[in-house]
């Protein structure tokens, strides 16, 4: 039914549910509620983008990514979010491959915009390295 996927990375059970609400409506939506757990749906389900919290207890996002990358390749393509609003943030998310970073909390539209334009880039990379 759905032709793209999406993992959304939470440890936030209504951030988790308001997301998969918002986005179920145009992706398969699968939901992990930590990092480790984030690592395990990745596996199983192989999504087309993570959407991650980037603070999480135990496991933020960006180790998740990195235990990500160092198993599967750097092919994963994530979008950070985060309410911590340090300057250095944002530049730190794009030094881990991020394909965009949102300010918590999200806009419906901005979300959904964000997540199109990215799928959108993959699409163009797929096609760019399949020639």
């Amino acid at each position: 039914m759905f032709e793209k996927s999406i993992l959304v990375v939470d440890d936030d059970s209504t951030v988790l549910m308001v997301l998969e609400r918002i986005l179920s409506d145009e992706f398969k939506v699968y939901t992990a509620d930590s990092g480790e757990k984030g690592i395990e749906v990745y596996e199983q389900h192989r999504p087309d983008i993570i959407l991650a919290d980037y603070m999480m207890p135990k496991m933020n996002g960006f180790e998740m990514m990195d235990r990500l990358h160092e198993k599967f390749g750097r092919g994963i393509f994530t979008i950070f979010m985060t309410a911590n609003d340090q300057e250095d943030t944002e530049m730190q998310v794009y030094k881990h491959g991020a394909l965009a970073f949102l300010r918590k909390p999200v806009k419906a539209e901005e979300l959904l915009n964000t997540i199109r334009s990215s799928m959108n880039k993959l699409e163009e990379m797929r096609k760019n390295t399949s020639h």
